[in-house]
């Protein structure tokens, strides 16, 4: 018997990822259609680079793009040949707050564990998205070979999440406003005015506003600002940051993280699971805090950004 790692595939671990980590985590697959072409996110054939490309630039239209959710019977599917082999899973989703696949997740959770009489599949809400996510399922990953048993695994897992911060910033508010996460008309006004929003995966699992800047370069600023004064073992950690189609955006963030001491640092595309309600050109940054709270940094107006 063994416990294995799971996570949906708004985790952002694209095969790439974890053929480079050397990964034990199982990603379940989800479908992408752009203008009735259908991929599958996570088959070990699925070109990352250039299908991501194609998808932002799709996004940029009124084209026809959306992903299929994960339902009770995908997971079951997913789940069954480790069930067979009395196998223990340990399955992280995207934060039920922004989509259905927790609730699917755990259908599938209880319906398998009745059917065995005992705990076999445990869900975790990852209260977040991308690779806030999958940063959570590879620690599970690396801590299974330590040899910890199940529930201890469980405990360290739900409190590590707490520490987890997941901050990004949006170059088009509007793609937020279509999936009803952002009022229509503040929307509108806000890009009029080209204010950019800074936002975060919070600790009652949504999306929740931290601030508001004028101008990309400044939100960009202000998003590298708050990495720099809330991660911990900045020597030892490992931060990602990921893009919807804006690589030099990312490289000029991660150049002011390593100025500020940060080591570890690597770049990835966006998720396009999650991708398709943020739009192109926007940019997050993944890490381990404290904890996930936020305290505006004077409203995001020190000083020396009113004199740039």
């Amino acid at each position: 018997m063994a416990i294995k790692v799971y996570a949906d595939a708004g985790s952002n671990l694209f095969p790439e990822i974890i053929k480079e980590k050397n990964l034990d985590i199982k990603v379940i697959n989800m479908k992408l259609y752009i203008k009735g072409k259908e991929y599958n996110c996570y088959d070990k054939s699925f070109d990352t680079e250039k299908v991501s490309k194609i998808f932002y630039e799709e996004l940029e239209g009124d084209n026809d793009i959306h992903t299929s959710l994960i339902n009770p019977n995908d997971y079951i599917e997913a789940f069954k040949e480790d069930i067979a082999l009395g196998h223990q899973i340990i399955c992280f989703t995207m934060a039920k707050g922004i989509s259905g696949t927790y609730q699917s997740a755990c259908i599938a959770r209880d319906m398998i564990n009745e059917e065995k009489g005992k705990e076999v599949v445990y869900i975790i809400d990852s209260m977040t998205a991308g690779l806030g996510e999958g940063l959570q399922a590879i620690r599970l990953a690396n801590e299974v070979k330590s040899g910890k048993d199940y529930q201890t695994l469980i405990k360290e897992a739900e409190e590590f999440k707490l520490k987890v911060r997941s901050e990004f910033t949006v170059d088009d508010i509007n793609f937020l406003a279509k999936t009803g996460r952002v009022n229509k008309v503040v929307a509108k006004i806000a890009n009029a005015l080209k204010i950019k929003v800074l936002l975060k995966g919070s600790e009652e699992s949504t999306i929740v506003q931290t601030g508001k800047v004028g101008g990309r370069k400044l939100a960009l600023k202000k998003l590298t600002n708050q990495c720099i004064d809330y991660i911990v073992n900045k020597d030892s950690q490992t931060v990602y940051i990921t893009h919807s189609n804006c690589y030099e955006d990312a490289l000029k963030v991660r150049d002011s993280l390593l100025e500020a001491g940060i080591k570890n640092i690597e770049i990835f595309n966006y998720d396009l699971v999650t991708g398709s309600h943020i739009g192109p050109r926007a940019l997050a940054i993944f890490y381990v805090g404290k904890d996930k709270s936020f305290k505006p940094l004077l409203s995001f107006l020190k000083k020396k950004d009113k004199e740039e």
